[in-house]
């Protein structure tokens, strides 16, 4: 990855110790937390605290935690991928490739065109993966988008409010997605990544504006101070708005209305906020199912 991926600590804080109304015991727990990569362990915040003496994260401090009513939490560790940089990488390294012939930045605007482009080229697949341009391109009206905005600090001169710029202390990815702070909706967190700390954020279905409304720049800004940045007083470097491509379930399939005319059309998309999590696997199945096809 070349620097493009980071091995981050992570806290997800909790108001209440279940899964909707569920105890969070181990059965309950979702199947991701049973990767011993992970080293993932739920707690209270008290133990979170102890445990920081040895671990020196910036995490908000107890009596923070405490009055804004977070009791529990998850601490784990997670790769986080610096999307830009391992995008080029990917690019590049698919250009470069001895056996790419060429790489265009053309606009389809339907599958029709595609499998024309495909056949002058001398192609029989095509891997459909334009995630929010399907919706026009496949006609795919279960496919919405999940609108989601950002502000990008300078992780190495933004001031921080907990444990200052002790060097010994480490970034760590916080998370709130209930209480006082964030809903599933409007989550609150910050994750290190790269060089910016991104602060969001939202998840809202079918919501189309472009920028960042008044009224969500102040929320993340207050999300920023909550999450221990000198948001007051250092304005963020840039902000950011993206569609997350969701549907009900994933599409990742042959499209059996090209094969008769001898185009395979495998379809990969739908991942939500889920595609740097998937696409490793995601890429593999698509692959396997192409060459399953037979023509």
């Amino acid at each position: 990855s070349n620097g493009a991926v980071e091995m981050v600590p992570a806290v997800y804080f909790h108001q209440e110790n279940h899964i909707n109304g569920v105890e969070f015991k181990s059965h309950t727990l979702p199947p991701w937390t049973e990767d011993s990569r992970l080293n993932f362990q739920h707690m209270t915040i008290e133990m979170l605290h102890w445990q920081n003496i040895v671990h020196k994260l910036r995490i908000p401090p107890l009596e923070v935690l405490e009055k804004a009513g977070y009791k529990y939490c998850w601490m784990f560790h997670t790769p986080i991928v610096d999307c830009p940089r391992m995008l080029k990488q990917m690019l590049d390294e698919v250009v470069n490739h001895e056996l790419t012939e060429r790489v265009d930045s053309d606009i389809f605007e339907s599958m029709e065109e595609m499998v024309y482009t495909a056949r002058r080229m001398d192609c029989d697949a095509i891997i459909n993966c334009t995630g929010m341009g399907a919706a026009s391109i496949c006609d795919d009206d279960e496919l919405i988008g999940a609108r989601g905005i950002l502000h990008q600090y300078d992780r190495s001169t933004c001031p921080r409010l907990f444990d200052g710029d002790d060097e010994d202390f480490k970034d760590a990815a916080l998370f709130a997605t209930d209480g006082e702070w964030g809903t599933s909706n409007e989550p609150c967190y910050l994750i290190p990544r790269g060089e910016k700390l991104l602060v969001g954020g939202s998840n809202l279905p079918d919501d189309t504006e472009l920028g960042i409304r008044e009224g969500e720049k102040k929320r993340l800004v207050d999300n920023a101070r909550i999450l221990g940045l000198d948001s007051e007083n250092v304005r963020y470097i840039s902000e950011w708005t993206g569609f997350r491509p969701c549907r009900s379930k994933v599409r990742l399939e042959l499209d059996e209305k090209y094969t008769k005319d001898g185009m395979k059309v495998i379809h990969n998309y739908g991942y939500g906020g889920s595609g740097w999590t998937c696409f490793s696997g995601a890429a593999i199945d698509a692959v396997d199912l192409c060459l399953s096809v037979k023509q």
